[in-house]
């Protein structure tokens, strides 16, 4: 059911995205908007939470949406609103629609002297949204709640095989040492070599998806831990392929699928190279990652 809510927000922005703009009116503050669907349904009112799908184009490119990590964003719409206070324009907006209603917002941005990024050759930011639901405050804080506590749950059972994982991290890095991993051991191109323990079953990691990984980091010298996700209980999220990791995550995960779990050797010329990353990872390091893909959105 979840599956097929998204599919259906999904779809939702996309007709937003594609639709003939009809005539625009204009919010209290003189932001531009469309409505595209108006299901008469109850509008948020003052103290409420609305959580929204948004997508924001520069014309028909989509430069950020949610849809992308499946993660709708919230807020609350302000119960009183101080004097000289500005709203912004998807707030505004927001407080218009209904659940399951659409509507575009248009943002100048032509007398800015410096764009955004992704906005150099614009004159406004489009932002498309679907409002999802409306919860009252105790509603809202109710659910949060229920989701910290799953997640801390969660948590708790990774940081549970925390040793088992560093156990079986430290057996392959002696064995890849030792010469002894022949037939397993796989290497790009560009010298990266890698060991898949369990093939994913999940979706494909790409370049531009939200992978959240764990992982337990060590160097290949002597063994010595320098970080890891599995002691903490959370995964790192990050855009793949984007150059926010060092270029052998980049290249590594890319080789994974949802569910997967494996061991990367990363040369230092795709980690740190000769400037290491002090106090923990000296000049030239290889580093031995191992690494389960948690998601790929």
């Amino acid at each position: 059911m979840r599956i097929q809510h998204l599919l259906v927000l999904i779809a939702a922005l996309a007709v937003v995205s594609c639709q003939k703009e009809a005539s625009r009116q204009t919010t209290a503050s003189g932001y531009e908007y469309v409505v595209h669907t108006d299901n008469g349904g109850q509008k948020p009112i003052p103290g409420d939470y609305v959580t929204f799908h948004a997508q924001m184009r520069n014309q028909d490119s989509v430069v950020i949406s949610s849809r992308e990590s499946g993660q709708a964003p919230s807020m609350q719409i302000p119960v009183n609103d101080l004097p000289g206070r500005n709203p912004s324009p998807v707030e505004e907006v927001l407080r218009l629609i209904g659940v399951g209603d659409s509507a575009t917002v248009f943002i100048r941005i032509d007398t800015m002297p410096n764009k955004p990024m992704g906005f150099k050759d614009s004159d406004e930011i489009i932002y498309d949204l679907v409002l999802t639901k409306i919860q009252s405050a105790d509603d809202y804080m109710a659910e949060q709640k229920e989701k910290q506590a799953a997640m801390e749950a969660e948590a708790a059972v990774v940081r549970e095989r925390a040793p088992e994982v560093e156990a079986m991290a430290q057996e392959t890095l002696a064995a890849y040492k030792a010469g002894s991993l022949e037939g397993e051991l796989q290497t790009t191109p560009s010298g990266l070599k890698y060991i898949i323990h369990e093939q994913g079953s999940g979706a494909q990691a790409e370049a531009g998806k939200l992978v959240g990984v764990h992982y337990y980091g060590a160097l290949t010298s002597d063994g010595s831990k320098f970080d890891g996700s599995f002691s903490r209980g959370n995964p790192i999220e990050f855009p793949l392929g984007q150059g926010r990791v060092i270029p052998g995550w980049d290249e590594g995960i890319a080789l994974l699928k949802e569910g997967a779990k494996a061991t990367l050797f990363i040369p230092s010329d795709l980690a740190y190279g000769a400037a290491g990353s002090p106090p923990r990872i000296p000049a030239n390091a290889e580093l031995m990652f191992y690494v389960e893909l948690v998601s790929a959105k």
